[in-house]
């Protein structure tokens, strides 16, 4: 039997194409159809004053983070390459790896949300 090797960053020599996107798992791909319904810059931050204001001045509750930081990491970059995808840099593919995800993951989901981007404009 030979050895696999499953480290997201090493061994890692293709290139990344919008197949790429079709690695994730099922509840993945619910969290990277959410994001692409919300813009996670656009959201206010709950622990912050204008947000405990609004939860408790108007009663409206505030979009918390997903309890999975891994799930997390993936609805913000997916709503970042979304609704953003000019402004996508290193540091985001670089936190989006960290997360646990690869980069083939990472520039399938930009190729694949950015098309998607350019479809509903037109």
């Amino acid at each position: 039997m030979a050895y696999l090797n499953f480290s997201p960053l090493e061994g890692e020599t293709r290139t990344a194409s919008a197949s790429d996107a079709g690695r994730f798992s099922a509840t993945e791909l619910r969290v990277i159809d959410l994001a692409e319904r919300f813009d996670a810059q656009q959201e206010i931050a709950p622990e912050s004053r204008i947000g405990r204001f609004m939860e408790w001045a108007l009663g409206i509750r505030l979009a918390r983070p997903l309890a999975d930081p891994r799930l997390e990491s993936l609805r913000r970059f997916a709503s970042l390459a979304r609704h953003h995808a000019g402004e996508v840099g290193e540091n985001d593919i670089r936190h989006f790896v960290d997360a646990g995800f690869s980069t083939g993951q990472a520039h399938g989901l930009l190729t694949y949300l950015s098309q998607r981007a350019r479809r509903t404009l037109h």
